[in-house]
């Protein structure tokens, strides 16, 4: 138990160590591409970010597991935005509120569709992963046109670094996300086994949470400095890619299955999640604290369901 319990907490700690050497690594290098900071958000930090997501998931995959794609998206739009408006009230861009929420709002449905007939099938996730490229090169353009020659005072700070470092710390971070990512995937999985908490429980939960942590430290450390569109755009980003691109990879290696839970508590309530961000961005195009409460309310309540409810 005590080997399970230090490979989740290692897990986690180079999950976290690493995600910042990859985000650190990505963000330098979208400055140097001369973006806003919202496709930054959007596409490279939550691409970044939701890397554990995609490396435990594919091999997850194998097992047939497709709740953690789906447990991290309601962790993110709920407890993580949640957290970071408690911390700190987060200024929602425009863009945000009206374009891409919106398509994440659209992405979940189809998901939702996709999920129907109780199975993601090669074709549908082919589907995905094609949308996702395509979402990317139109954020891109739409982020050239939307940059400001401004340049933040956070990056001002930062000493500027060549184009290999910049792949390097990239590289490295994606190392230590595989190495994290088994070791918490090894320990999470044997420790359900000996508390019999089924793996779909596990991967909706513990497992969900703790790959979604690079998210969680982010978007807080964003909303404190300021950067909300950083804050905003991970966790919008990070859900597109959840679905569209984990679920996409996961499905186009082997077709996975979706089980009555999955279908009809979980889904549903990540669908519903992603509609309630709508209007809450909406009100004055930010995210106040007691919104932020209503959405940490909202994940508890997910979590007492969850636990009440046969697997």
């Amino acid at each position: 138990m005590i080997t399970h319990i230090v490979a989740i907490v290692g897990g986690l700690v180079l999950l976290t160590l690493a995600a910042d050497w990859l985000v650190a690594g990505a963000v330098a290098l979208a400055h140097k591409m001369g973006v806003s900071p919202l496709f930054i958000g959007l596409t490279i930090v939550a691409a970044g970010t939701s890397t554990p997501e995609l490396v435990v998931s594919v091999q997850a995959s194998i097992e047939n597991n497709p709740g953690i794609a789906v447990g991290s998206n309601i962790f993110n739009a709920a407890l993580i935005l949640g957290v970071a408006a408690l911390i700190h009230p987060i200024a929602c861009n425009k863009a945000v509120v009206k374009r891409d929420t919106p398509i994440m709002i659209l992405v979940s449905l189809l998901c939702w569709w996709f999920a129907s007939d109780r199975q993601f099938s090669r074709p549908e996730s082919l589907i995905m992963i094609g949308l996702l490229v395509l979402y990317t090169a139109v954020s891109y353009v739409l982020g050239k046109k939307e940059a400001t020659p401004e340049i933040p005072d956070e990056v001002k700070a930062i000493e500027p670094t060549s184009l290999g470092k910049d792949l390097g710390k990239i590289v490295i971070g994606l190392v230590g996300l595989v190495g994290g990512s088994k070791a918490l995937l090894f320990g999470s999985v044997a420790i359900a086994k000996t508390f019999g908490v089924s793996d779909e429980i596990i991967g909706l939960t513990l497992i969900a949470a703790g790959t979604s942590l690079p998210e969680l430290a982010t978007s807080v450390v964003a909303a404190m400095k300021g950067q909300s569109e950083i804050a905003v755009g991970n966790v919008v980003g990070s859900n597109m890619f959840n679905i569209l691109g984990i679920l996409g990879v996961a499905g186009s290696m082997l077709p996975l299955t979706v089980s009555d839970h999955m279908l009809g508590i979980d889904i549903p309530l990540m669908v519903v999640v992603a509609l309630g961000c709508l209007p809450i961005m909406w009100t004055g195009y930010r995210i106040v604290r007691a919104e932020g409460l209503l959405l940490v309310a909202a994940y508890l309540g997910y979590m007492y369901i969850l636990f009440q409810t046969p697997s």
